[in-house]
């Protein structure tokens, strides 16, 4: 009998400061797959041995206090940032960029899976999930990442919405779910329709930079100052050993916490050391700050979606391994009047994945086959079947100078729009045998179709700033149709045509590889050795 092949795509979870791997297995449940060290989950930190070998995972993890300049950690805060990034908090010998750095820790994922799973084939076909807040930059990089892997990404999804399939599959009732989604380096949160495998976004926000390592880093501040004043010093966080010496602690604290409403200190660093208590309480109150901004958007998206007609009773479903501070279900209780979930928080957005991957490949498998790009019907599909309706995280626009001469922004594609989407901008020549016209595009935060159509371009970020190349000379008044879309992964594209011809015009962000540049990176980390 020939090998079911038709498990054989994965879902990755790519975290800030943890990730996974899951796949739906042969009993049709979605499993997390577990690594060399016998978890589920991998820490997201590379410690660079040498030029030509890297460890990623609880071992590099462990070599932050001691060789921190030679490890990298955090780096999904940095996708986004243009490929020559800061390495400020990070300083390491070997430049790479935020895309080959990640691509280095679903290297190692996946070698563990292939080593020691029984997997038909090597693992090549995955969806990688990402903050539903993050644009189509750090979407993009965060899919060439995957690429420079050597991985076939089939799509990226967002962390909510694969936290809400992984829900979905265990109810049968009609819900609007809002996501609250805590990790370790951002937040997002998302309300949801959720009807079995048939799964709606409604609205989203959040910030990929706020996550659980703010609040280890404000313990890790208390405990600087409490050992300053115990042994007579004035360290400070510059000292990087001292400073990944804290923050290993101030996670450990900040977990015991969880479960207990007080827990003993004790720093050793440089030969002197302190000891103190930290209360819970205390720790709170350290920490209230980030959860304010947590409860401040969650009250946002939850305005927005009533904005678009959306009264249903909400559930709260928390995820994300920071959702488990007592903190965050005691604020968000209190604040909304709910009996707020915590649900496998550290794996349903990997289990989520990989329930889309499997069911994308299907799609995708017969839609090639209507196509005609294979001969054969893909066998009908076995398990969990979902479909997601997913919906902008930002807004788009593009650029016009106003009656004051002020640069502006018209924006298009508004955030929460149902995807997949398109609009298009209409511009006319201004004179006979015009060659060229610019072409800006913007991304923002704004939300209000009625008063936030026109802004001012300071308040947007560019993504790309080029001219558009007139084909042949048309005389003045020539209308050119600049055509915004959005795909089913939040992904932007911008096309442009003028009396039905098509103008050379791809958009280019900085930051985001070309095909050149990307396959130097895999050459450059195939070549690389991952333990």
């Amino acid at each position: 009998m020939a090998e079911d092949k038709s498990r054989a795509v994965y879902g990755i979870d790519l975290g800030t400061t943890y990730s996974c791997i899951a796949q739906v297995d042969k009993f049709d449940q979605a499993v997390v797959l577990t690594n060399f060290d016998g978890g589920t989950t991998t820490p997201s930190v590379v410690y660079f041995e040498n030029k030509e070998k890297a460890i990623v995972g609880n071992e590099a993890k462990g070599m932050l206090s001691t060789e921190p300049q030679n490890c990298v950690s955090f780096v999904k805060r940095s996708m986004g940032v243009d490929a020559d990034f800061d390495k400020s908090s990070n300083k390491f010998p070997y430049h790479m960029d935020p895309a080959e750095i990640s691509a280095l820790i679903l290297k190692k994922l996946v070698k563990d899976a292939n080593d020691l799973g029984d997997n038909p084939e090597p693992i090549t076909d995955v969806v990688i999930t990402c903050p539903a807040y993050f644009g189509t930059k750090e979407r993009m990089q965060t899919k060439q990442a995957g690429e420079i892997a050597g991985l076939n990404v089939l799509g990226i999804i967002n962390e909510p919405t694969a936290a809400a399939i992984s829900y979905g599959m265990k109810t049968t009732e009609r819900k609007t779910v809002l996501v609250y989604d805590l990790g370790g380096g951002t937040f997002d949160v998302t309300i949801i329709n959720v009807n079995g495998g048939a799964i709606k976004v409604i609205a989203t926000g959040g910030d990929h930079h706020l996550g659980g390592v703010d609040w280890d880093m404000e313990l890790a501040n208390y405990m600087l100052a409490q050992f300053n004043e115990q042994t007579g010093g004035s360290y400070t966080m510059d000292d990087e050993e001292l400073k990944y010496t804290l923050l290993l602690e101030a996670e450990v604290k900040k977990k015991q916490l969880s479960a207990k409403t007080s827990v003993k200190c004790n720093i050793q660093y440089n030969g002197q050391s302190a000891r103190f208590e930290i209360t819970r309480e205390l720790f709170d109150a350290l920490t209230s700050p980030f959860l304010e901004q947590t409860i401040d958007a969650t009250r946002k998206v939850i305005d927005e979606a009533r904005a678009k007609g959306y009264q249903s009773e909400l559930e709260f479903l928390l995820v994300g391994g920071s959702s488990r501070m007592p903190q965050v279900k005691q604020r968000i209780d209190a604040e909304f009047g709910c009996d707020a979930k915590l649900t496998d928080p550290d794996q349903c957005v990997a289990k989520g994945a990989a329930i889309y991957a499997l069911n994308k490949a299907y799609r995708d498998a017969v839609e090639e086959y209507i196509a005609g790009a294979i001969e054969c019907p893909p066998d009908r599909m076995k398990g969990p079947q979902t479909r997601v309706v997913n919906v902008t995280s930002k807004t788009y626009g593009t650029d016009y100078t106003g009656d004051d001469g002020t640069a502006m922004v018209r924006n298009l594609i508004f955030a929460n729009t149902s995807l997949p989407t398109k609009a298009t901008a209409s511009f006319l020549t201004m004179y006979d045998g015009q060659k060229t016209i610019t072409n800006k595009v913007f991304e923002s935060d704004f939300t209000n179709p009625e008063t936030e159509s026109a802004v001012e371009e300071r308040f947007c970020t560019m993504l790309e700033d080029r001219y558009l190349a007139i084909t042949r000379e048309w005389p003045k008044g020539t209308q050119i149709d600049v055509v915004f879309s959005v795909d089913e992964e939040g992904i932007l594209s911008v096309h442009a045509n003028v009396a039905d011809e098509a103008l050379d015009f791809t958009l280019k962000i900085e930051g985001v590889k070309s095909a050149e540049e990307l396959a130097v990176s895999k050459n450059m980390i195939g070549k690389a050795t991952v333990e």
